[in-house]
């Protein structure tokens, strides 16, 4: 049994005729005949009724007509939905994200990408770490990336999102907390808020590089592992938190964010790929992240 010959038992069926249902086919009333009859043998039972003047279906053809359409109907939305696939308008991507990307270009970029791909199935994961990433994407547990840095360019492409700024996290109560900008020099009496080193070592090494950079060691008071917490310890007065200025739009109660002065911590987001790939959807991603190089902000998605 063939799709052909199930679209040929359809038209006939519509038209009961066959001069018409071989016209609308294209093809001669011999091949029509000889298809159905094909039909009619690999099933086993005859499907339609013959006579000089007419023809019709008998109860096995009735009874096949509608299974015949639907399945003809499923092979139609196959094809279709295949040839959204190699077009990169349809499939599955996985992409994993620090919080700097989730909070801050990542939203633009996924509404952008589905406009070119509106059947495209996202899976978002979040990171805390860059390393982890890079590891996810060369063995494929992820197709894409917003990280901050990448070791391995020989198998990694990177595309520069953009110059990462990052805010201070104060009590209320904190004599900084009313500045419009603070620099790092004046927080070396402070005591600090960070996740343990294994939660997320690229971020944990920025922020006490920083710090050294400037000539102190920071006094790390206390460990959260979720920004969340960090925040909760912060509105404790337990210390200040240093965050990625994507964040500066999430509110705590009993906390205030504050600019760092840009030129005390040199960091940026990259979108990352492997460098060879077979999915047509995460070429279809790379081309819009690779169209908004340079424009990419921290800003919300355009409405």
């Amino acid at each position: 049994m063939q799709l052909r010959q199930l679209e040929i038992f359809s038209v006939l069926a519509d038209e009961l005729h066959f001069g018409r249902a071989a016209a609308r086919l294209r093809i001669s009333q011999s091949a029509l005949s000889q298809q159905l009859q094909k039909l009619e043998i690999s099933l086993g039972t005859q499907l339609v009724v013959r006579t000089s003047r007419e023809i019709s279906l008998t109860e096995a053809g009735t009874l096949f007509l509608e299974p015949a359409r639907q399945t003809l109907a499923t092979a139609d939305r196959a094809e279709l939905l295949l040839q959204d696939y190699k077009a990169g308008r349809a499939g599955r991507i996985v992409i994993g994200s620090l919080g700097a990307g989730l909070n801050g270009p990542l939203p633009e970029i996924i509404r952008r990408f589905r406009i070119t791909s509106p059947t495209s199935v996202i899976e978002l994961r979040h990171f805390r770490d860059s390393t982890s990433q890079e590891h996810a994407i060369l063995t494929g547990a992820l197709d894409a990336a917003i990280l901050r840095r990448v070791a391995n360019q020989r198998s990694i492409r990177t595309v520069k999102l953009l110059d990462e700024s990052f805010v201070v996290f104060f009590p209320n109560h904190h004599r900084l907390a009313g500045r419009s900008l603070v620099s790092l020099a004046e927080l070396s009496e402070e005591n600090y808020v960070l996740w343990h080193r294994h939660f997320g070592s690229s971020f944990y090494d920025l922020i006490i590089d920083a710090c050294r950079e400037h000539g102190f060691q920071p006094n790390i008071e206390a460990f959260g592992d979720t920004l969340e917490a960090q925040l909760a310890l912060v509105a404790g007065g337990v210390g200040i938190c240093i965050q990625s200025a994507s964040h500066a739009s999430i509110t705590r109660v009993g906390v205030k964010s504050v600019p760092l002065d840009p030129r005390d911590i040199g960091a940026s987001l990259w979108f990352a790929h492997r460098r060879w790939h077979d999915s047509p959807v995460v070429a279809k991603l790379v081309e819009v992240v690779a169209d908004g190089a340079g424009n990419w902000t921290l800003a919300d998605p355009a409405p």
